[in-house]
């Protein structure tokens, strides 16, 4: 009976689409990478930049374009007594090149600019992968802790359920009071409670992780981890160096010297090359010629144009009553703003990387001593029990060891789950967390 049931529920979930994932930490975080809106916006980020630096190329080259235009103007003009202008059809088309020779640094410094904003793009990829990661590993020990105090819920449920049992028949044979077997019913009572509520925890750590790394609120999770496993290397502090906020810091000074620089560039010369090509015809000029003898003859003459021309320009800013040095010196003051920021912002990081290392070795020693007071509270349980059934020790004493080995167990799953949090943010602090 019990297996046609077991069909019947697998059918179901199947029929309502429920899957169950094992999922290993790095699954987990490489799925949070993959479904991750803000990931996606970096990576566009990443490709604008690319294009803005191929565009900032472009200025090095010449700039090729073309025009062509036709006329057609009527009545005709007249130019004097006889002169008849004809513009009917009259067209003008030709192409021009420009060429860029010095622009006062600014193409230069607009390239070195454009590959500044490559790198930015990639630091703040970089720096919104490292939260996204986080914000998974997080997620998924929560989740992993909840569903072991469950764990560790059903087996108090078990041992309670073990001493209600000895207490009823000992009450059934007059070895004890019904107040004993209440006792002990009460406390079953509360274990199902914490037990309903851990269970609502649990599904909502599950459906938090579920939207993290981008599956269906339905899917079933099977988390293939555990909370034993630590890196050794961590315990030797390394620094903020590799931080990509740090290096985006660094970066707004750069970008704020090339200010300096393109502001300067509108105050220089520039130097230009024009070549180009036109043709235009289709112009008619209708006159009269009169001969010596005073005979006049009406003539048509057609005016028409193929060439190339060739143009150098030069242009020298003279004297702009000191708005070039005013604004390069604003510039430079936005420089020194930005050197202030960054130190500031390394002093900042380097005091919570610190602090999330404190937090880290402080989790060892917190382990510890959660591991001490568990084994001592189990011990002290199996004690209990066994001076119980001989009736060397009351129900209160007895509960009482229940509680504290409870308190202890639950102790140490928080303990080896907020160690897990610690390193995610001792890693994510310095930047080194992948």
């Amino acid at each position: 009976m019990k297996f046609h049931i077991f069909l019947v529920f697998l059918f179901l979930c199947d029929w309502l689409g429920c899957h169950a994932i094992e999922l290993s930490l790095s699954q987990c975080k490489s799925m949070a990478l993959e479904s991750d809106e803000k990931i996606r916006i970096a990576k566009n980020h990443v490709i604008q930049s690319n294009l803005d630096k191929g565009v900032a190329k472009t200025a090095y080259l010449p700039k090729i374009s073309g025009n062509a235009s036709a006329f057609y103007m009527t009545p005709n003009s007249t130019m004097g007594d006889a002169m008849e202008l004809r513009m009917k059809g009259v067209y003008l088309a030709g192409f021009s090149l420009v060429q860029p020779v010095y622009a006062g640094g600014r193409i230069v410094t607009a390239n070195k600019l454009a590959s500044l904003g490559q790198e930015v793009a990639k630091q703040q990829l970089d720096a919104v992968s490292m939260d996204v990661i986080a914000d998974a590993e997080k997620s998924y020990w929560m989740l992993f802790a909840v569903r072991s105090k469950i764990d560790m819920l059903h087996s108090y449920i078990l041992q309670v359920e073990s001493i209600l049992s000895y207490t009823k028949s000992a009450f059934e044979l007059g070895l004890t009071t019904r107040l004993s077997v209440s006792r002990v019913e009460t406390k079953m009572s509360e274990l199902r409670y914490n037990l309903k509520q851990a269970e609502s925890g649990e599904e909502l750590c599950r459906l938090a992780l579920c939207r993290i790394i981008g599956v269906k609120d339905t899917e079933e999770i099977i988390l293939t981890e555990n909370l034993d496993t630590f890196d050794a290397g961590l315990l030797k502090y390394s620094g903020i160096t590799s931080r990509p906020e740090l290096h985006l810091a660094s970066m707004n000074v750069t970008a704020k010297k090339h200010d300096v620089s393109m502001i300067r560039a509108d105050f220089l010369p520039t130097v230009g090359l024009q070549l180009g090509w036109n043709a235009f015809g289709n112009l008619k000029m209708k006159n009269y010629l009169m001969l010596d003898d005073g005979t006049v003859y009406p003539y048509t003459q057609s005016i028409n144009y193929k060439g190339f021309i060739g143009a150098v320009s030069l242009s020298v800013p003279i004297f702009h009553w000191g708005e070039g040095f005013k604004k390069v010196k604003k510039a430079k003051i936005e420089v020194e703003n930005a050197e202030l920021e960054l130190e500031q912002n390394r002093k900042l990081m380097e005091l919570q990387a610190r602090q999330a290392y404190n937090n880290y070795l402080d989790g060892f020693s917190l382990i510890e001593t959660a591991e001490k007071a568990f084994s001592d509270a189990e011990l002290n349980l199996t004690m209990m029990k066994d001076q119980y059934e001989s009736g060397l020790m009351t129900l209160t004493d007895l509960l009482e060891a229940q509680s504290q080995w409870q308190a202890s167990y639950s102790n140490l799953i928080e303990a080896k789950t907020q160690f897990k949090i610690n390193e995610t943010d001792y890693l994510r602090s310095i930047g080194s967390i992948r």
